[in-house]
């Protein structure tokens, strides 16, 4: 009796968890925190190289992604990843909070990730409804 009871509790938890769920709620930017070094963040970026995948986050809260093209010391060079082309973008680093490289991950990993979790739960809720009917 105590083996099928755990196997009904364990069944439930793992169909009814949702962790790691992206539909949270959006914490608005602080006005108060600390602003940027603007020379720290030009130093940083001049070391980046030229063709690198980057995302560009505002001060007036959008985000920009695209292929570094040039940085100066006072702004940053931006191709946008967008279907139909767009000439360059420059961005004042005044106007920057967050500059981060991005490293891509192909589709067929994320596919195989995704079929990897899928086929573990697949077995593990198996193997728990076969200890709950085994006896």
């Amino acid at each position: 009796m105590v083996k099928q009871m755990m196997a009904v509790v364990l069944c439930a938890a793992l169909i009814t968890s949702g962790c790691a769920s992206a539909g949270g709620p959006r914490v608005a930017p602080d006005p108060q925190a600390p602003t940027v070094d603007r020379a720290i963040l030009a130093d940083y970026v001049q070391k980046i190289p030229a063709g690198s995948k980057v995302k560009i986050e505002r001060s007036t809260g959008g985000s920009l992604r695209g292929t570094l093209l040039r940085s100066t010391p006072d702004s940053v060079t931006v191709q946008r990843n967008t279907r139909v082309p767009e000439p360059p973008v420059d961005v004042a680093f005044g106007t920057i909070t967050r500059l981060t490289l991005e490293g891509g991950t192909s589709t067929g990993k994320t596919v195989a990730i995704a079929v990897g979790a899928g086929v573990g739960a697949t077995f593990g809720i198996l193997l728990l409804l076969s200890a709950l009917l085994g006896d």
